[in-house]
């Protein structure tokens, strides 16, 4: 090897390692650390150069190491090429260049797919058997496949993706369309699945420190694709089928209101039927409670006898009470039978909305006129729905009468205005991750694909991906006072401290803002007054403590309350009734405890309020131990 090059080879390892900043100031002070993007931290790459140090000190020597340098440098120069035009790509479909992307794509797959040759000639291979530096050049021939492999079958399929496409058109969805977009995500999904697993099949302890820290970020790297592909992929398996591409499907489309909490959101008072039919959907009957024989003696359907003890009957005697549970499947089952011994169409599943939700919805599709002249808005459709339209409309029927007309203009707007699909997108994801849209299928192949998510309205059934927390409402006032409660959420747990029984403590603090100078101004449909005060609200909070929990102790402002813990999805879950004046917090903490045991991100699931209720997580030592 010439001076010239082992010069050259000396400085780049330098610079890679020796620990000077960023900026190259020799300072001594390690660089900051920043998290990047996958393919954007030219770090990544460093071991091809510490490897090749190995190799040429002592196992290739002379032509076959000026060989395998040149290659190592070359391959490192393509990857480097390539890790700008990555985030054009990702400017450029965001900003719905396609055309721009694809070509931004192109160069990208080029030049990974270089790097990915240059890594598994016959004298790269042959090299892997030696002792040390051989688990190294395998680990990084297997990096960069896996580079290539991600670019070539995940990321440049989906620059194919037109989100304008997905819209409906002329009031209908092209499933033809969304069918095949579906088999592009599915095979990227699976392709990141398959490299997760190359990866995880390399001998970690073999590795040096600079090999085994980039393989560690290309793993935490793929641990984001994930999340973001796999839901991509169980949606786009499902939707077209529920747009009615093989038969048409029949939905139940609930409405909850969140000025009367109930677990899952709050009293479902409006339901629409929908049918869709080869992307064609149609809102084909609408009803409210008062439709539905309500006040029954027993429950409409047998209730599971966990969820009858925690709830009590109501739950099934009631259909303003359905969704009391955390488990929107069971919201769903009572629903259906609701619906069933009312108007006897058939449903293929059940779906449910807020008014919250639908604000978000408006910012995507504009405002939308309503047949009384009221122009509905991003902006004022909570206010006007769960507020004004109770001193406007004093009687339940006349309300009933608003909100269809209501809901009906907004149907016909979504598919009639032509939103950009972003922000409708970022709308309903928004809205779906906040408990705000859920979705209850009846096919148990399509229910298995959104168990324990957001959009399925399903808690988790262990702590593996992630340790949950729950805090649910039930305000069972007799009125619309919810629309004024405030509510925070702080969990805090030890499971990243303790080796045996962590620890997991909610802390809820629920807030009446009701001005009390505008009690004795309430429409009665907002505060009857009959059962409490006017102006007091009565809530059952319901707390869940993490799969396989049991609770330790409640307290209320401070003070110990008499409780029990109670058997439920796996979990025990505590009742708590709290009383609050207008103007007046209470805060409630129960803490639970659980054997020892692998522990995901402590999460919390809680009643979607009105307002944003903001959640505070509190997990020592859980960040060090990533």
């Amino acid at each position: 090897m010439s001076s010239e090059q082992t010069d050259s080879l000396a400085a780049f390892f330098d610079d890679a390692s020796s620990g000077r900043g960023d900026d190259g100031s020799g300072s001594g002070r390690p660089p900051r650390r920043r998290r990047r993007p996958l393919l954007k931290s030219a770090r990544f790459w460093v071991p091809v150069s510490v490897l090749l140090v190995l190799i040429v000190a002592g196992v290739a020597g002379g032509v076959a190491a000026k060989k395998l340098y040149d290659q190592a440098m070359s391959a490192k120069s393509d990857l480097e090429q390539a890790i700008p035009l990555v985030g054009q790509v990702q400017q450029s479909m965001l900003a719905g260049d396609t055309a721009k992307a694809k070509t931004t794509i192109a160069q990208i797959t080029a030049l990974t797919a270089e790097a990915k040759k240059k890594t598994s000639t016959d004298l790269w291979r042959g090299s892997e058997w030696v002792p040390v530096a051989g688990p190294n050049l395998t680990a990084v021939r297997v990096a960069a496949d896996s580079a290539d492999a991600l670019v070539r079958d995940a990321v440049s399929p989906l620059t194919a993706i037109d989100l304008q496409a997905l819209m409906p058109k002329d009031g209908a969805f092209d499933v033809k369309h969304l069918t095949a977009l579906a088999g592009d995500v599915t095979r990227a999904d699976e392709t990141v699945k398959r490299i997760q697993h190359d990866l995880a099949g390399l001998d970690r302890s073999a590795l040096i420190p600079p090999v085994a820290s980039g393989i560690t970020k290309l793993d935490d790297e793929l641990a984001k694709v994930g999340p973001v592909l796999t839901p991509a992929h169980n949606a786009l398996t499902i939707l077209s089928k529920a747009l009615g591409s093989d038969a048409p499907q029949h939905y139940l489309l609930i409405f909850q209101n969140n000025a009367e909490s109930r677990g899952t959101g709050g009293n479902p008072a409006a339901v629409a039927m929908l049918t869709a039919e080869n992307g064609r959907i149609t809102l084909t009957q609408q009803a409210g409670s008062g439709d539905f024989h309500n006040a029954r003696d027993t429950p409409i359907i047998p209730l599971d006898p966990q969820l009858e003890a925690l709830y009590g009957t109501k739950i099934g005697r009631w259909i303003q009470d359905s969704t009391l549970s955390p488990d929107f499947t069971d919201t769903a089952a009572i629903v259906r039978a609701y619906w069933a011994e009312s108007f006897g169409t058939p449903v293929d599943a059940v779906a449910s909305f807020d008014p919250v939700a639908l604000s978000y919805l408006l910012r995507a599709i504009g405002p939308v006129t309503l047949p009384t002249g009221d122009v509905l808005t991003a902006d004022n459709a909570v206010p006007l729905l769960l507020n004004e339209v109770y001193a406007r409309y004093p009687e339940g029927a006349e309300q009933d009468a608003f909100f269809a007309a209501t809901a009906k203009a907004v149907f016909d707007g979504l598919l009639s205005s032509h939103p950009d699909p972003k922000t409708l997108l970022d709308a309903l994801s928004k809205a779906a991750n906040e408990g705000r849209l859920m979705y209850a299928p009846g096919v148990k192949e399509q229910a298995a694909l959104l168990a324990g998510t957001p959009v399925g309205g399903t808690m988790p059934t262990d702590n593996a991906t992630s340790t949950d927390l729950g805090v649910y409402l039930d305000d069972i006032t007799e009125g619309k006072l919810d629309y004024y409660m405030r509510m925070s959420i702080a969990a805090k747990s030890t499971q990243c401290q303790a080796d045996a029984s962590p620890t997991f403590t909610s802390t809820v603090t629920l807030k009446n803002t009701l001005d009390p100078g505008a009690v004795a101004g309430l429409p009665v449909y907002i505060a009857p007054g009959r059962f409490f005060a006017k102006g007091d609200v009565s809530t059952d909070m319901y707390l869940y403590g993490p799969v396989g929990s049991t609770l330790t102790g409640v307290t209320v402002n401070g003070q110990p309350y008499a409780s029990a813990g109670m058997p439920h999805l796996g979990r025990t879950a505590v009742k708590v009734n709290v009383l609050t004046h207008p103007g007046e917090a209470v805060t409630i903490e129960a803490t639970f405890t659980a054997p020892a045991g692998s522990f995901g991100p402590l999460e919390v699931r809680h009643t979607p309020m009105v307002a944003e209720t903001p959640v505070t997580i509190d997990a020592p030592g859980c960040a060090a131990k990533k």
